[in-house]
């Protein structure tokens, strides 16, 4: 049975000061239904690679492309400690998905050897490409979207993965992080660790379950088992608390879950 506690290293974590705004995005209602976002377009109305090409809309305190909340600065917290999570192997670290610079941000305070960033969207890129310039053991990979990227990286070459992208489209709101850990696996050396994140999903999941460890064993450890992980290389779950704002469209619960996995040694 999967096990969660609290992130009670959460006072380890350094403080995130985010990357300057680019554009102001102008305010959005919220999602016409509710618990959750629930207006990503389906699979035949949106070709996922037009995403490169689609400008953000971006302020101090959210990201939109294409209209919807990709990222919002409340996540702050929780974005912290999926980088203390996926840096505590030290060594080689990729990061997937760039946003806000939240998170990359976070992976800077710790020691690592390598920081590669794979990023989609060619606004983000821009300042991934700028994100380097202060950090310069970043790798940026992009624009393009990660199935275009993954291949390019060699087997057991990470210490440590963090996966945290949007889903583009309805279809793969609850399941697009498993379409890349199956890929993942291969990239993480022995005893390499492994967390991600899908807020647009899990907004939407715990409205149905009373517990994280009853959402998890439900809804990601058949998809983990389905990707190659064994039982014995989920290690379960942090819990952060996080307070997102009144308006935020994808999620309104005051915890979020931070999945460990740590690959066995074959």
């Amino acid at each position: 049975m999967i096990r969660s506690v609290l992130a009670r290293s959460l006072r380890r974590v350094p403080s995130v000061t985010l990357a300057p705004a680019m554009c102001v995005a102008p305010r959005r209602a919220m999602s016409s239904k509710e618990g959750g976002y629930h207006d990503l377009k389906d699979e035949s109305e949106f070709n996922k690679r037009d995403w490169t090409g689609i400008g953000e809309e971006l302020d101090e305190a959210r990201l939109y492309i294409d209209g919807h909340p990709v990222m919002q600065a409340w996540e702050s917290n929780y974005m912290c400690e999926l980088a203390r999570i996926a840096t505590s192997k030290g060594g080689r670290v990729l990061e997937v998905g760039f946003g806000m610079a939240i998170s990359a941000t976070a992976v800077q305070q710790f020691e690592i050897d390598e920081h590669i960033i794979m990023e989609a969207n060619g606004d983000v890129y821009k300042r991934l490409v700028k994100f380097k310039e202060t950090y310069p053991n970043v790798t940026p990979m992009g624009p393009a979207l990660w199935q275009d990227s993954v291949g390019k990286l060699e087997d057991g070459c990470l210490d440590g993965i963090l996966y945290d992208t949007y889903p583009l489209n309805a279809e793969e709101q609850h399941t697009h992080q498993f379409d890349f850990l199956k890929q993942a696996r291969r990239l993480l050396k022995p005893g390499g660790i492994l967390t991600y994140c899908n807020l647009t999903s899990l907004g939407v999941l715990k409205n149905d379950y009373e517990s994280w460890d009853e959402l998890f064993e439900k809804t990601q450890l058949p998809l983990l088992e389905a990707a190659g992980y064994t039982k014995d290389e989920i290690k379960g779950l942090e819990i952060v608390p996080v307070k997102p704002t009144a308006d935020c469209e994808y999620y309104q619960h005051d915890t979020a879950m931070a999945p460990i996995i740590i690959r066995g040694d074959n």
